[in-house]
């Protein structure tokens, strides 16, 4: 008797052992199955996170690995792009939800209805950026990045860039910028730079100018500045980057580069880079048609 009682005992302590494994088991499947989810219920799950819990950055991670390859479903796929587009115009990020949208017309042009979407997201954004502004970088506070429609380019979240606008040290009475890539960029590349609609310059000859200088610390440290008319089809059209006359004097150097903006042109991209683990400082920015 004693012996049968010790034994319910111990059955009736085991019993919360099992049932802790039990529950630990069952979450373990859930969690399996939350990740290995379709993908249709991996973004309606991030749609939910990013409409109804109005969590933004959650939402971007959840559309970020809908987004990892081999991608599954396109039509998922275009509209967790879209929908990370959508995200970054909430936090603010404008020029990265621009690239977004970009990415979504360019990589997914056989989902028409998605790419429709996002072509209307670049038309509204379009319409505020008619050509550029700010060239002689009157606006905007100093050691900072210059602001709209100025921008540089997302490195991964994990690392730095460095823009900054300059009051002193410049060549104007104005402004002035220096570009540098950051000590744990993946590349030893800065890059400062515009993107505008094509449309008022199609059809017409343009000419960009600056003044650079470099404060170099290595042998191949070098600046350039480059000007990329996007066309139709994702095809590029006049295209330079000064790479056959990069800059390297510490001195004041003029640059110039002159083209035709082809008649199926989308938008107008041109900047400023720096190469190396030098400071590419730019000034008196010009941008005109010129016949």
């Amino acid at each position: 008797m004693a012996e049968t009682l010790r034994k319910r005992d111990t059955s009736r302590t085991a019993f919360p052992h099992w049932a802790r494994r039990l529950v630990l088991g069952i979450f373990a499947a859930l969690l399996t199955k939350a990740q290995t989810a379709p993908p249709e219920m991996q973004l309606e799950a991030a749609i939910h996170k990013e409409i109804v819990l109005g969590d933004l950055q959650g939402a971007i991670g959840q559309y970020l690995s809908i987004l990892e390859p081999p991608v599954k479903d396109r039509a998922v796929a275009a509209r967790a792009l879209l929908q990370m587009g959508e995200c970054l115009d909430k936090l603010g990020q404008g020029k990265e939800a621009y690239g977004t949208y970009r990415r979504v017309v360019n990589e997914f042009a056989d989902q028409a209805a998605i790419a429709a979407e996002a072509r209307v997201r670049l038309a509204a954004w379009l319409d505020s950026q008619p050509g550029p502004r700010n060239l002689r970088f009157a606006d905007g506070a100093a050691g900072k990045v210059p602001p709209a429609p100025w921008f540089v380019p997302s490195l991964p979240k994990d690392k730095d860039y460095v823009a900054e606008l300059r009051r002193d040290g410049c060549r104007s009475s104005v402004g002035c910028a220096v570009v540098l890539a950051a000590a744990n960029a993946p590349r030893p590349v800065g890059i400062l730079m515009q993107s505008f609609s094509a449309e008022a310059y199609r059809g017409k000859t343009v000419r960009l100018r600056a003044w650079l200088r470099l404060e170099g610390k290595d042998a191949e440290d070098h600046g350039q500045m480059w000007l990329t008319v996007a066309r139709a089809s994702r095809k590029i059209g006049f295209s330079d980057n000064m790479d056959d006359r990069p800059v390297r004097s510490a001195e004041w150097t003029p640059c110039e580069i002159t083209g035709e903006i082809d008649q199926d042109a989308k938008f107008i991209e041109f900047g400023f880079m720096s190469i190396g683990r030098g400071r590419v400082w730019v000034d008196d920015v010009s941008f005109e048609i010129v016949k």
